[in-house]
């Protein structure tokens, strides 16, 4: 039943009592009309206020909706200037007589690029996540982990990267480019924020039908109110105020690990370090069919 027709209903039983001579006279019929007068008054109200709600329900998905569109031009847009930028820098890396600030200054430029685009992958990677469910496949976690570090190390020569437990495949079920954004984000993060080296500790566990992955640095580390945090969108800790970064890696790193059916969580300690620790499934969930009913005997 609507409020409005709530409000007609009352008002019909109000006359009804009104009318019947039985009535007459009754103190009460005054105070009823006065209570329902008021009930009237409230409901009049609520549809006021479902419609504002209405109304801001739609706007905020309109608004959702032209950022999406917004995001998706701009990072198309600028994917191609990148590219052009990014090549020719490896170009000129390969004039035989450079000087060495001009070589240093290229590769402070295709750093820069680099940035750039992950922060383009990321915006797009938040638009899939709002539109779309991951693709789930298997892979090797380990062979992907592996690589990705590799990768990361290869750039970072002030740290040391250990990989423990990483001595057999481990295959899961996911989407392999979502959880990479994952990982290529808690790495990268591990070398960023350990400005002086230090040790990156990679660890693999399985068991309980499930794979855990910890990431631990000994870089700057963060307060307990900020690390409660760190997941949130934008928000990026207090005493990361000079490195770069939009504070949106980590926060979809939960999204994609929450899509995944996993969790993810961290412990830290200002001055000595962050640890993440992921944990996937190792088998696909599959909704439970209910076993089909025989004849009735």
């Amino acid at each position: 039943m609507t409020m409005r027709s709530q409000e007609q209903e009352l008002s019909q039983w109000l006359q009804r009592l009104a009318d019947d001579p039985a009535n007459a006279g009754n103190p009460l019929l005054a105070e009823f009309e006065k209570l329902a007068e008021r009930h009237g008054k409230l409901l009049r109200q609520f549809r006021k206020i479902a419609k504002i709600s209405d109304r801001l329900q739609t706007e905020t998905k309109d608004m959702a909706r032209q950022q999406r569109q917004f995001v998706l031009m701009v990072s198309h847009e600028f994917r191609t200037p990148l590219a052009i930028i990014d090549s020719a820098s490896q170009m000129l890396e390969l004039e035989p007589k450079l000087p060495v600030s001009v070589m240093s200054r290229l590769g402070k430029i295709r750093n820069a690029v680099q940035r750039m685009a992950h922060l383009i992958e990321r915006c797009l990677t938040d638009d899939r996540l709002g539109t779309a469910a991951a693709r789930p496949s298997s892979f090797d976690l380990t062979a992907l982990l592996t690589a990705m570090a590799a990768e990361v190390g290869a750039s970072s020569p002030g740290h040391r990267f250990m990989l423990l437990g990483f001595d057999r495949p481990v295959p899961i079920p996911g989407d392999r480019d979502l959880l990479s954004v994952v990982f290529s984000n808690l790495l990268e993060n591990a070398v960023k924020y350990s400005p002086k080296g230090g040790a990156v500790r990679l660890e693999l566990s399985v068991g309980d039908g499930q794979v855990t992955i910890q990431v631990a640095d000994e870089g700057i580390g963060v307060n307990a109110a900020d690390a409660a945090r760190l997941f949130d969108k934008y928000f990026r800790a207090s005493n990361a105020a000079g490195t770069t970064g939009a504070g949106l890696g980590l926060h979809l790193a939960r999204s994609i690990v929450d899509t995944h059916g996993g969790g993810i969580a961290v412990t830290s300690e200002p001055g000595r370090g962050s640890a993440f620790t992921v944990r996937l499934p190792t088998v696909r969930r599959v909704a439970a069919v209910p076993p089909a009913k025989g004849p009735s005997p």
